[in-house]
């Protein structure tokens, strides 16, 4: 049999293990924790395919300058971490970010992190704000609270006090403050300005009713929520009663300085991360429910995304082959680690509502892509140049190395903690074990 076939067949072997995953993932429906266990096994087959069968080889081709081989690795992994990061990004932009639940978790950290971000700027203009400790504000974006209003809808009232901090996100509010005089017209604030700062400080709402004049969009930070973060904050009480103590009557939205708010805005958005956390799965099968509604386009991309991920291991199993034969490191590595990442991202399209038929027909068509991708590598790259052959080597570590870190891992490890480590060392080592069989 001629090596592109067997290279066709090989790479067929190795994907096998997508729709069969994807079937273990409809049928078991598995636990969080036993998924990371398998992922994490997946992983560390991974990297003992990629290390052996792809980083030694690629140094083995100057035997007498390991510089060389070196440099054309380091320059081909270098291309490859990069063309992945690219490209995830771009697919993740059009839905491909379905595909796992790791991807689908990151897209919303990343979302929230936006949307508090958004909130501290909004917040780094009230004077108010700018005096108190930007580290301790922080602490109560995940109580913020987003509201909408009709036109005509009363905000708050005397019956119902303003007893929080608005930020109006679109829309025009009308504001009527407590003693002012008979026929005064009331204040009027639109998109990106604020009222009610005041009541959060001293308890003692000044303004007396606030209504929507059109449909209106704003966020709440309740008096409630601020003085439980006030109540374990030393630093926050000590800064409140300075203010309170050198201001004499109502605080003002006064002009602040540019230079004073951007650091206060800057300094407030330092680690951000510890106040997004961690998604939860009800907020990632939410999320994923909502996404899907974009139709074909989110499906070709979520395609596009599993393909993404195996496109470099199938162009160097038969870039790998010297004439018809091949690493059973190498295959047997791929394939413990397609199984894992298959059948997790199976249990996240069962739960958007995708048919077990589609599931299983999109991994099987991907198992066809591995074994034609392998059959254009064995045509393309087997006989290549040592130092292309080293720098394509490189591109497909330097991508299955960046897979593994954002999608595999991640994933992993959020589910399965100390376990992860485990499985991973147990991953590597069966894959070493396939190796020796060879």
């Amino acid at each position: 049999m001629d090596p592109v076939t067997l290279a066709f067949l090989f790479g067929g072997l190795s994907a096998l293990s997508l729709p069969l995953g994807a079937a273990a993932g409809i049928w078991l429906n598995p636990g969080l924790r036993l998924t990371a266990a398998v992922m994490a096994f997946g992983a560390g087959a991974l990297l003992c395919a990629l290390a052996l069968e792809l980083v030694v080889p690629a140094l083995e081709h100057f035997p007498d300058d390991p510089l060389e081989g070196f440099k054309w690795l380091a320059l081909g992994s270098i291309i490859g971490c990069l063309l992945f990061i690219g490209l995830d990004h771009v697919l993740s932009g059009m839905g491909g970010y379905l595909r796992k639940t790791s991807t689908i978790a990151a897209r919303l950290k990343r979302l929230k992190k936006k949307h508090y971000r958004h909130i501290l700027d909004k917040l780094s203009v009230l004077d108010l704000m700018v005096n108190l400790p930007p580290d301790e504000i922080r602490r109560v974006l995940s109580d913020i609270e987003k509201r909408v209003f009709t036109a005509g809808e009363l905000i708050c009232h005397e019956e119902d006090p303003c007893d929080a901090l608005f930020l109006i996100e679109s829309g025009r509010v009308s504001i009527v403050s407590r003693g002012v005089r008979e026929g005064q017209p009331p204040e009027l604030l639109g998109p990106g300005e604020a009222f009610g700062e005041l009541a959060l400080v001293t308890g003692l709402p000044p303004i007396a009713r606030a209504e929507a004049l059109e449909h209106t969009v704003v966020w709440e930070i309740h008096k409630d929520d601020f003085s439980e973060i006030v109540a374990v904050s030393p630093g926050l009480q000590k800064n409140l009663k300075k203010l309170l103590h050198d201001r004499s009557g109502p605080v003002q939205n006064a002009a602040i300085d540019p230079g004073k708010s951007a650091a206060w805005l800057q300094a407030a958005s330092q680690d951000l991360e510890s106040e997004v956390g961690q998604p939860t799965e009800a907020e990632i099968v939410k999320a994923a429910h909502s996404a899907k509604r974009g139709g074909s386009n989110i499906a070709l991309a979520i395609w596009l995304g599993i393909a993404l991920d195996g496109i470099p291991e199938s162009l160097i199993i038969g870039g790998s082959m010297d004439g018809a034969n091949v690493s059973l490191a190498l295959i047997g590595g791929l394939f413990l680690a397609n199984f894992p990442e298959s059948m997790s991202s199976a249990v996240v399209m069962k739960k958007q509502g995708s048919s077990s038929l589609y599931i299983i027909g999109m991994w099987a068509s991907l198992m066809i892509m591995t074994a034609v991708g392998a059959a254009y590598g064995n045509v393309f790259i087997a006989d290549a140049a040592p130092h292309l052959h080293g720098l394509l080597e490189g591109m497909a570590a330097g991508a299955m190395l960046a897979m593994i870190a954002q999608t595999m891992l991640p994933e992993a490890y959020d589910h399965g903690g100390w376990l992860t480590g485990l499985m991973t060392v147990i991953g590597f080592l069966a894959a070493i074990w396939l190796g020796m069989l060879g």
